[in-house]
C-alpha cells in the first residue's frame, strides 16, 4: 500500500491543531480536556484523569515529543516543556496514594491500584519527564522522577514477602511500580531504586499460580467486582498475566537473578497453553477460567490492551534475553492472530470504533511498525500501512479546516456513547503518536518510545 510519508506528518500536525484547542489551564495546571463535548466530563475521573499518562496532559507530552522530534519544530518541544513545568509545579505527592486508598474502593471502580497506578496515577508524570530529559538535560526532571518515585516508597509497605501499595498485581496497579523503578534507576544511576523494583516483583511472584501446563498465572485483580465470571482473570497485556510476565522480562534484564527469567518463561508457558488456533495464527482469550468455559469463550480482544499487540511484549522481550527463537516465533503467531481477524480493515468482538491506542487500530501501526523493525519482514511494514490508513480514514477533520479528530467509542460494551477523546491512550494524542510511529519507521529515523516499548532494545 502506498502511504506518503508527508501525509502521515499533515494528518498528526492537524490532530495537533484540533488539541489544542481544548488545552485548558487551572489552579492546579496545564491539561487537555479529555472529552471535549461529552455530556459527563471525564476529566477528574479515576482512570481519565487530566494529568495522568493514560489520558491525560503527561501522556499528551510524549504526542508533543514526537511532533518535535519528526518536524524538527521548536514549539512542539516548549509545550512539552510547559507541561513539564505544570506537573513539577502541582502533582500530588504521598497525600494522593494515601486518599486513594481510603476511597478507591467505595467509587464506582473498586480495584484499588487502577487508581494509584503509573498509568493513572502521579508517577505517569515521571514516566513523561523522564522521556523529556532526553531532549532537555535539566536535573530538575529527574529529581522531580526521583520524588515521584520516593513518595511511592513512603505509603508502600514492605514485608517478608516483599514491597507492595496495594493487592492489585497488574502493570496498570503495583506491577507498573516495578517498571517505573526500573527506570528510575536506569535514569539516575541509584541501585536502591532497582533493590525497590524487585520488592515490588517479589510480592507478586509469591502470588503466582500453577498451571497445569506446568506455567504459572495470575489472579491480577478481583476483576468480579467489575463484572466479570466469579474466579475469572484476565490473562493478557496489560490487566493480566501477560504484563505480569513482562515486567519479570524486563527485571532480569536489569538486575539478571535467576528467579526472575524463570517466573517470565513459567507465565509464557501459561499463555501459550491457553492460546486458541486461529488459522495460522494464534489469539489468548480476553477472559480465562481454571473452572472452564465461560461466556467470554472464543472471544478475543486485538488491540494493545488485552490483545496480542501487548502480549507479545512479553515474548518480543524473551526472546532479547534468551535468544530462543520459539519466542520470536509465538511473536509472529499472535501478529498472525490479528490479520486472521481480518484487522484493520475489519471490526471483530475485541475490535471496535474507539480509535485509541489502548484497544483500537492506532495501536496497531506501533505494534506493526515495530513488528517489521523487529523482524525485519515487509509483511508487517504493509499492515502498519494499511493501519495507518484505516486511522486516517476515519478520522474527522473538522469544521474548521485544517483540525482533525476522531468519533468512536472507548467502552467496547456502550457502543452509543460516542464522543471525541484527547488522551494518548485513549485518543488523539495516541493517534496523532502512532502515525508519527510509522512516519519514522518510513524515514528510518527514531522517536521516542511509548513507555512499555522503552524496555525493548
Amino acid at each position: 500500500m502506498d502511504i506518503r510519508p508527508q501525509e502521515l506528518i499533515e494528518k498528526s500536525i492537524e490532530i495537533y491543531n484540533w488539541l489544542v484547542t481544548y488545552k485548558a489551564e487551572d489552579e492546579s495546571g496545564i491539561y487537555y480536556k479529555v472529552n471535549p463535548g461529552g455530556a459527563a466530563d471525564y476529566s477528574d475521573k479515576p482512570v481519565h484523569g487530566k494529568y495522568g499518562l493514560y489520558s491525560g496532559s503527561s501522556g499528551t507530552g510524549f504526542f508533543l515529543l514526537r511532533l518535535y522530534e519528526t518536524t524538527g519544530d521548536e514549539k512542539y518541544l516548549d509545550e512539552a516543556e510547559s507541561i513539564a513545568e505544570s506537573l513539577i509545579a502541582n502533582t500530588a505527592g504521598s497525600e494522593f496514594y494515601l486518599h486513594k486508598l481510603e476511597t478507591a474502593e467505595k467509587s464506582d471502580l473498586p480495584i484499588t491500584g487502577w487508581h494509584t497506578g503509573v498509568y493513572s496515577g502521579p508517577a505517569g508524570a515521571g514516566v513523561f519527564v523522564m522521556s523529556l530529559y532526553r531532549h532537555v538535560k535539566d536535573p530538575k526532571y529527574l529529581d522531580f522522577a526521583r520524588k515521584l518515585g520516593d513518595d511511592i516508597c513512603s505509603v508502600s509497605n514492605k514485608d517478608l514477602d516483599g514491597r507492595h501499595l496495594t493487592n492489585d498485581l497488574d502493570l496498570f496497579s503495583d506491577g507498573g511500580f516495578v517498571l517505573y523503578f526500573i527506570s528510575l534507576y536506569k535514569a539516575v544511576g541509584d541501585s536502591k531504586y532497582l533493590d525497590i523494583a524487585r520488592e515490588f516483583a517479589r510480592y507478586i511472584q509469591r502470588k503466582g499460580i500453577k498451571h497445569s501446563s506446568g506455567g504459572t498465572y495470575y489472579e491480577a485483580n478481583d476483576i468480579g467486582r467489575v463484572g466479570m465470571p466469579k474466579g475469572s482473570i484476565y490473562p493478557g497485556f496489560s490487566h493480566g498475566s501477560a504484563g505480569i510476565g513482562f515486567l519479570f522480562a524486563v527485571l532480569y534484564d536489569a538486575d539478571r537473578q535467576k528467579w526472575e527469567l524463570e517466573e517470565a518463561e513459567s507465565i509464557a508457558l501459561f499463555l501459550e497453553s491457553v492460546a486458541d488456533v486461529c488459522g495460522t495464527g494464534r489469539l489468548i482469550p480476553y477472559i480465562w477460567s481454571e473452572y472452564g468455559d465461560t461466556e467470554y469463550s472464543g472471544r478475543y480482544y486485538i488491540g494493545f490492551c488485552h490483545g496480542p499487540a501487548g502480549t507479545a511484549l512479553l515474548y518480543r522481550k524473551l526472546y532479547e534475553i534468551t535468544g530462543n527463537t520459539h519466542y520470536m516465533d509465538f511473536c509472529k503467531e499472535l501478529a498472525q492472530g490479528i490479520i486472521e481477524t481480518g484487522a484493520p480493515e475489519l471490526n471483530s468482538w475485541g475490535l471496535w470504533n474507539s480509535y485509541c491506542s489502548c484497544c483500537g487500530v492506532p495501536g496497531l501501526i506501533e505494534f506493526f511498525a515495530e513488528m517489521y523493525e523487529f523482524t525485519g519482514m515487509d509483511l508487517y511494514l504493509e499492515y502498519a500501512k494499511r493501519s495507518a490508513a484505516r486511522v486516517i480514514a476515519d478520522s474527522t477533520e473538522e469544521k474548521e479546516k485544517g483540525k482533525r479528530c476522531f468519533y468512536g467509542f472507548w467502552d467496547r460494551t456502550n457502543p452509543r456513547d460516542v464522543q471525541t477523546y484527547t488522551g494518548l491512550y485513549t485518543g488523539a494524542s495516541g493517534a496523532g503518536a502512532n502515525i508519527l510511529k510509522l512516519f519514522a519507521v518510513l524515514n528510518k529515523t527514531g522517536v521516542t518510545d511509548f513507555w512499555e516499548y522503552s524496555y525493548l532494545e
